[in-house]
C-alpha cells in the first residue's frame, strides 16, 4: 500500500485528466474501455488505506493507472527546484499525481473537452458510453463500457449528437475514420519522441496544440508535454512570466495563436525539463481550487 503522500487518490481522480470516474457511495468506479475499476477506502488502525479491484479483472490495475512505476519523490524533488511557486504547490498538493489512461479513450475524451468545461465533458463521455458501450453488471451495479472505434464509426451524426457533443460530433467522426483507416500511424504517436507524435497526432481531426499535448501526457507517456489552456495563460501572466522574459516577442494573451503556443511550449519545457506535465498538472490543479472550479 502507497503511503498518501504518494498518492491522493480524491486530487488525482479529480484533476481534469481522466474524465470517466464517479462516486457511488464513498467507492470510486472508473472506466478504463472496457473494464470497471474499482477503488474502496479500508479504514485500518486510524489509517485509510484503499483496495482495487477491477472486472472484468486486471492485476495491480493501480501501478500502471496511478504511474505508481514512476519515481515519485524525484519528480517532485526535480521540478521544486525550478521556481518558489511550484515548490509550494507541490508541498500544497503532495500526492497529486498524472494517470495513465488508454490512448484511444483518451483522445476522444479531449476531443469533447475543446471550449468545454469538465461537467459537461463528464456527461458526454457518459452518454457515449450509455449509447455505444456494452452495459456491464457487476455486483448489483451497472455500468456502462467506453465505446470502440468500430462503435463509434457505426453511429451517426444525428446520435452523436444526441449525446450532446455539438460541433464535436465532426471531429469525433472524422478522427476514428482516420484511425481505423490508419490515415495516422498509431505506432509512430506511441512509440516516437514528443515531436514526432505530436505532429502525427495532430494530424486528427480537432487535435490543435492543447489537445494534442493532453494526449501525450495523459495516455502516451510524454511526461514533458505541457498543456496550455486559459488557466495555465492565467498563471504565467500572474507567477510565471519570469520564464518568458527572455521572449519579449511573446505577447500572452488568453486565446495563444499556434506560433505563440509553440513559443511559450519550448520556453516552458525548457524550465521545467523532462518533467514539465508533473509541473503542468500541479499548477493546474492550484490554480483551479484557488478559483473554486468544479472538477
Amino acid at each position: 500500500m502507497f503511503h498518501n503522500n504518494q498518492l491522493n487518490i480524491y486530487s488525482t481522480i479529480n484533476s481534469g485528466q481522466y474524465f470517466l470516474w464517479e462516486n457511488r457511495q464513498n467507492i470510486w468506479y472508473g472506466i478504463y474501455e472496457d473494464t470497471v475499476l474499482k477503488i474502496s477506502p479500508i479504514l485500518d488502525n486510524n489509517r485509510i488505506r484503499y483496495e482495487y479491484d477491477s472486472f472484468p479483472k486486471i492485476e495491480d490495475w493501480e501501478q500502471s493507472v496511478f504511474r505508481l512505476d514512476d519515481n515519485y519523490d524525484q519528480i517532485i524533488n526535480e521540478i521544486s527546484k525550478k521556481d518558489l511557486t511550484i515548490e509550494k504547490i507541490t508541498k500544497q498538493y503532495r500526492g497529486l499525481r498524472i494517470m495513465r489512461q488508454k490512448p484511444i479513450q483518451c483522445i476522444i475524451s479531449f476531443l469533447c473537452s475543446s471550449n468545454n468545461n469538465i461537467p459537461r465533458i463528464r456527461l458526454m463521455l457518459r452518454n457515449l458510453s450509455r449509447v455505444f458501450g456494452k452495459t456491464i453488471e457487476w455486483k448489483g451495479d451497472t455500468f456502462h463500457t467506453f465505446p470502440t472505434l468500430a462503435g463509434i464509426s457505426s453511429a451517426s451524426q444525428a446520435e452523436l449528437l444526441q449525446c450532446g457533443l455539438g460541433y464535436r460530433a465532426v471531429y469525433i467522426q472524422n478522427t476514428v475514420k482516420s484511425i481505423l483507416n490508419q490515415d495516422v500511424d498509431m505506432k509512430i504517436i506511441e512509440k516516437a519522441n514528443y515531436t514526432e507524435s505530436k505532429l502525427e497526432l495532430m494530424k486528427l481531426c480537432g487535435v490543435g496544440e492543447k489537445i494534442a499535448d493532453c494526449i501525450l501526457l495523459f495516455s502516451l507517456d510524454k511526461l514533458d508535454a505541457f498543456p496550455i489552456d486559459t488557466w495555465i495563460v492565467k498563471l504565467l501572466q500572474e507567477y510565471l512570466n519570469n520564464i518568458l522574459v527572455a521572449s519579449p516577442d511573446v505577447k500572452i494573451n488568453s486565446k495563444l495563436s499556434p506560433n505563440q503556443y509553440k513559443v511559450i511550449s519550448k520556453k516552458i519545457r525548457d524550465h521545467y525539463g523532462k518533467y514539465s506535465g508533473y509541473a503542468q498538472q500541479f499548477l493546474y490543479y492550484s490554480i483551479r481550487e484557488r478559483n473554486g472550479r468544479k472538477w
